[in-house]
């Protein structure tokens, strides 16, 4: 891979950085070996930049680049980025000690490329008063950073105060193909451009949604290059910008390396008619109300309930994208432990303040899973809350796995389930999610002497409405 000589910082890079971010932990806090040989073999392939935070992998992510990197190669020979969590620093002593512990992490004396880490306008202003600039200075004084920059996730007037403030070295932005058209990151990478400010571009596939689109999203790249993945793509756009120093790629595995490698050896940018591809692209992605989570994670830390937020999340946006919303509501219930799923949050808001995005978490769990309830068992939750009407027992035709799901749904909606019915003639009088089992023909009995509702749990749903017809009880799915 040939580097990028940036004349502003006087340094050679790899146009392609390894974000250790999102790699795979084992339960115990420590790495499989194939860990260790994926960022050496990064380091062999020519990438020379690697990106690493306090709080990244539990806080183990500066110790893997010391047992992977700094303990094997010449410290000269690579580049360290490492942030300074500003949250946790109420004054210099906090960030000294945080500091120092990161160069214990990483197993160096100087760390190459330092950063304020996820600003915006708040907790800039908190830093700053807290003493950060000449905390910066000092370090640099001390030859223990070499260059200080910081990522940023806020408006971009926002961005030119922090600009004007310090004679910054660099910054990271968030930029890709679908940010850049919908959600105005060319603006700020205009502003860097036009202080001569280097970029280091962050989540150019956006938290990897870029890498799995919709199906006419996907035609419209396979046509034009057939061989190359919807990431490759999105990689491409980001490291084609003039004034980007370094693409920003999280990757989890060999697969992900080998195929942005390959955009490197050499480098090959967006003509024209690719350029006005991807604008498809993203009107496209536009077109569908998806979630703009990029699976940072931060949220899960500060969640006192430990919601699922990402995977949440990440599954609506999947179905969203794909056209098929008829699953979502399987998988959600299905993958998705009951204490982690969306129905269990507290609306704190703990999560919106270290959102990046600017998510209103709360407010799509929320939405999410009415959503899941909704599609689950075929009724509008408002409606539900009305069943079963006083005096009337409620039925539930299907125990199978779609039936127990419901039963929990229903009961998250305060709505208890007296029965379950099911043609299956080995559960009859038996108990499945805590309520009894009982046949047609006693669904049947229980109709002329009670008031009864029925809700169809099953995915043979025609089926039951036509055997429920024929037994002339009403159900309550339309």
């Amino acid at each position: 891979m040939q580097k990028r000589y940036i004349e502003q910082m006087s340094v050679s890079l790899s146009p392609l950085g390894f974000g250790v971010m999102r790699l795979p932990m084992n339960g115990d806090g420590t790495f499989a070996e194939d860990i260790y040989r994926l960022l050496a073999e990064a380091y062999e392939r020519g990438i020379n930049y690697f990106d690493t935070a306090y709080p990244y992998l539990g806080g183990h992510s500066e110790e893997l680049i010391r047992d992977a990197l700094v303990a094997r190669y010449p410290r000269d020979t690579f580049y360290i980025a490492d942030k300074l969590p500003v949250w946790d620093c109420r004054n210099q002593d906090d960030m000294k000690r945080i500091f120092d512990t990161q160069l214990e992490r990483l197993g160096v004396e100087y760390i190459d490329f330092y950063l304020l880490h996820g600003l915006h306008r708040a907790r800039w202003a908190e830093a700053h008063n807290n003493g950060v600039i000449e905390f910066l200075n000092a370090l640099r004084l001390q030859g223990k950073v070499r260059k200080i920059g910081f990522s940023f996730h806020d408006t971009y007037d926002v961005l030119t105060s922090i600009l004007d403030t310090y004679n910054w070295d660099f910054a990271m932005l968030q930029i890709n193909y679908y940010d850049w058209i919908t959600h105005r990151a060319k603006e700020g990478y205009d502003i860097l451009a036009e202080r001569n400010i280097p970029c280091m571009a962050m989540e150019p596939v956006g938290g990897g949604r870029l890498s799995k689109l919709p199906e006419k999203a996907e035609a419209l790249l396979k046509k034009a290059r057939p061989n190359d993945s919807a990431a490759s793509w999105a990689v491409r756009f980001v490291a084609g910008l003039h004034n980007v120093a370094v693409t920003l790629s999280c990757m989890s595995n060999r697969a992900q390396m080998l195929d942005n490698l390959s955009l490197f050896e050499p480098f090959d940018p967006l003509n024209e008619d690719e350029q006005s591809i991807l604008r498809n692209v993203a009107e496209i992605l536009k077109s569908y109300k998806t979630v703009p989570c990029t699976t940072c994670g931060y949220c899960i830390n500060v969640c006192p309930k430990n919601v699922d937020i990402p995977q949440i999340f990440n599954r609506y946006n999947d179905y969203v994208q794909f056209e098929n919303m008829a699953r979502f509501d399987v998988d959600y219930y299905a993958f998705l432990p009951e204490h982690r799923r969306a129905s269990v949050c507290i609306s704190c808001r703990e999560c919106v303040k270290k959102c990046p995005q600017n998510i209103d978490i709360p407010g799509r769990l929320l939405m999410i899973h009415a959503a899941a309830v909704e599609m689950l068992i075929g009724v509008e939750i408002e409606k539900l809350k009305g069943w079963p009407a006083e005096n009337s027992l409620l039925v539930c035709f299907g125990a199978g796995n779609k039936g127990r799901a419901a039963r929990r749904a229903l009961l998250e909606c305060g709505c208890k389930t007296d029965y379950f019915c099911d043609n299956a003639r080995p559960l009859w009088g038996t108990s499945v999610a805590g309520a009894e089992v009982i046949s047609p023909a006693q669904l049947r009995q229980l109709s002329q002497r009670e008031n009864v509702c029925v809700l169809i749990t099953s995915t043979y749903e025609d089926e039951i409405k036509a055997q429920l017809d024929s037994m002339k009880i009403p159900y309550i799915n339309s």
